[in-house]
């Protein structure tokens, strides 16, 4: 009796102990404080600018709280193959999965999440945010979009935030 009494105890013990230190582990959504975009100067320093130049690489820099982020530029988006009509010279796409969504060679645009050959760039961490290099190919405006999320893949503890952080205007 004295040894079911103690095993029993000691289960109760173990389980209340599992139950407090998961109540305790509460993930917060992360949030984005704000992008920050440097080039390399004349002197080889970073120089914070306000607007990116197409063919020369920069620096994103994400300030945020967040555990794992990734930075979607939308500069490219290129279609693995396509086909231009016959009554009008109008291109359209070729390769279409099978839910009619083009197959992409390449694609940074967030638009494009969960397609095949999409994807966003992966960071690093520095003292000032996670960062990634990218050069824009071409001069316009890009859509600009930061995934950022905390630990808890695949669990109920999973929460990522996707922002919108508007237009980028590349010169």
């Amino acid at each position: 009796m004295k040894n079911l009494l103690g095993k029993s105890l000691l289960f109760i013990l173990i389980a209340m102990g599992a139950t407090s230190c998961l109540k305790e582990d509460i993930i917060a959504t992360p949030g984005v404080v704000g992008v920050k975009f440097y080039m390399k100067s004349i002197q080889n320093t970073d120089s914070l600018v306000s607007q990116p130049v197409k063919g020369k690489p920069v620096k994103i820099v994400v300030d945020t709280d967040a555990d794992i982020c990734s930075v979607w530029p939308g500069g490219t988006r290129v279609i693995m193959k396509k086909k231009v009509s016959t009554d009008g010279g109008v291109t359209y796409a070729d390769s279409i999965d099978m839910f009619n969504h083009p197959v992409l060679t390449n694609s940074d645009l967030y638009s494009d999440y969960g397609l095949i050959g999409a994807r966003g760039l992966k960071t690093t961490l520095s003292n000032e945010g996670w960062y990634c290099t990218y050069t824009y190919p071409n001069s316009g405006e890009f859509d600009l979009t930061v995934v950022v999320t905390n630990h808890g893949y695949n669990d109920k503890d999973f929460r990522q935030a996707v922002k919108q952080l508007g237009k980028i205007q590349v010169k």
